[in-house]
Protein backbone atom coordinates (compact mmCIF):
# COMPACT_ATOMS: atom_id res chain seq x y z
CA UNK A 1 0.00 0.00 0.00
CA UNK A 2 1.34 3.24 -1.12
CA UNK A 3 1.52 6.62 1.06
CA UNK A 4 -0.96 9.19 0.15
CA UNK A 5 1.42 12.68 0.00
CA UNK A 6 -0.45 15.90 0.67
CA UNK A 7 1.18 18.84 -0.61
CA UNK A 8 0.69 21.96 2.18
CA UNK A 9 1.51 25.42 1.94
CA UNK A 10 4.58 26.38 3.89
CA UNK A 11 6.24 29.97 4.82
CA UNK A 12 10.31 29.56 4.95
CA UNK A 13 12.41 32.29 6.23
CA UNK A 14 14.85 33.01 3.87
CA UNK A 15 16.77 35.38 6.24
CA UNK A 16 18.69 36.55 9.04
CA UNK A 17 19.64 34.22 11.97
CA UNK A 18 16.67 31.86 12.02
CA UNK A 19 16.65 31.77 8.32
CA UNK A 20 15.53 27.82 6.97
CA UNK A 21 12.34 27.90 9.86
CA UNK A 22 9.13 26.90 8.52
CA UNK A 23 5.85 28.04 9.58
CA UNK A 24 2.52 25.73 7.97
CA UNK A 25 -0.14 27.31 6.36
CA UNK A 26 -3.29 26.15 7.94
CA UNK A 27 -5.55 28.83 7.96
CA UNK A 28 -4.21 32.22 8.42
CA UNK A 29 -0.72 34.00 10.06
CA UNK A 30 -0.12 37.65 10.72
CA UNK A 31 3.63 38.24 10.54
CA UNK A 32 4.93 41.55 12.57
CA UNK A 33 7.13 42.72 15.48
CA UNK A 34 4.70 42.21 17.99
CA UNK A 35 5.18 39.21 20.26
CA UNK A 36 1.47 38.29 19.75
CA UNK A 37 1.90 37.64 15.83
CA UNK A 38 1.63 34.14 14.48
CA UNK A 39 5.00 35.00 13.20
CA UNK A 40 6.94 37.35 15.12
CA UNK A 41 9.30 38.95 13.38
CA UNK A 42 12.56 40.64 15.09
CA UNK A 43 13.36 43.29 12.79
CA UNK A 44 13.06 46.98 13.77
CA UNK A 45 12.30 47.78 10.02
CA UNK A 46 9.11 45.86 10.22
CA UNK A 47 5.55 47.03 11.62
CA UNK A 48 4.19 45.39 14.84
CA UNK A 49 1.25 44.05 12.81
CA UNK A 50 2.58 43.94 9.17
CA UNK A 51 0.43 41.95 6.91
CA UNK A 52 -1.63 38.63 6.83
CA UNK A 53 -1.19 35.55 4.80
CA UNK A 54 -4.40 33.33 4.81
CA UNK A 55 -5.11 30.67 2.45
CA UNK A 56 -8.67 30.53 1.41
CA UNK A 57 -10.14 27.84 -0.81
CA UNK A 58 -6.53 26.52 -1.56
CA UNK A 59 -5.28 30.31 -2.60
CA UNK A 60 -3.00 31.45 -0.59
CA UNK A 61 -3.52 35.39 -0.07
CA UNK A 62 -1.43 38.27 1.64
CA UNK A 63 -2.79 41.42 2.41
CA UNK A 64 -0.93 44.51 3.78
CA UNK A 65 -2.22 45.83 7.27
CA UNK A 66 -1.05 49.50 6.26
CA UNK A 67 2.49 49.34 7.54
CA UNK A 68 4.87 51.82 7.84
CA UNK A 69 7.86 50.05 4.94
CA UNK A 70 5.38 48.41 3.12
CA UNK A 71 4.81 44.61 2.40
CA UNK A 72 6.75 42.87 -1.46
CA UNK A 73 6.06 40.21 -3.24
CA UNK A 74 8.92 39.77 -5.86
CA UNK A 75 9.87 43.11 -5.54
CA UNK A 76 6.25 44.40 -5.78
CA UNK A 77 4.72 46.41 -3.10
CA UNK A 78 1.47 45.31 -2.48
CA UNK A 79 -1.39 47.21 -2.35
CA UNK A 80 -4.25 45.47 -2.89
CA UNK A 81 -5.01 41.64 -1.58
CA UNK A 82 -3.27 39.67 -3.85
CA UNK A 83 -2.65 36.22 -4.41
CA UNK A 84 0.34 34.23 -4.07
CA UNK A 85 2.16 31.24 -5.74
CA UNK A 86 4.61 29.03 -5.00
CA UNK A 87 8.64 30.18 -4.91
CA UNK A 88 6.98 33.80 -4.44
CA UNK A 89 9.22 36.12 -2.08
CA UNK A 90 7.40 37.98 0.25
CA UNK A 91 10.15 41.33 1.87
CA UNK A 92 8.92 42.94 5.08
CA UNK A 93 11.51 45.68 6.15
CA UNK A 94 15.02 43.44 6.17
CA UNK A 95 13.21 40.10 6.57
CA UNK A 96 12.01 38.10 3.49
CA UNK A 97 10.27 34.45 3.10
CA UNK A 98 9.50 32.31 0.44
CA UNK A 99 6.31 30.25 -0.25
CA UNK A 100 6.91 26.33 -0.89
CA UNK A 101 4.84 23.67 -1.14
CA UNK A 102 5.67 20.81 0.71
CA UNK A 103 5.07 17.29 1.52
CA UNK A 104 2.72 17.36 4.79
Amino acid sequence: MSAVLSVAPVLRLRSGPFAGTAYELRRALRLGRHPYNEVSVADPTVSRYHCWITLQDGDVWIEDLASANGTRVNGVRVLDRRRLEAGDRIRLGNTEFSLAEEAA
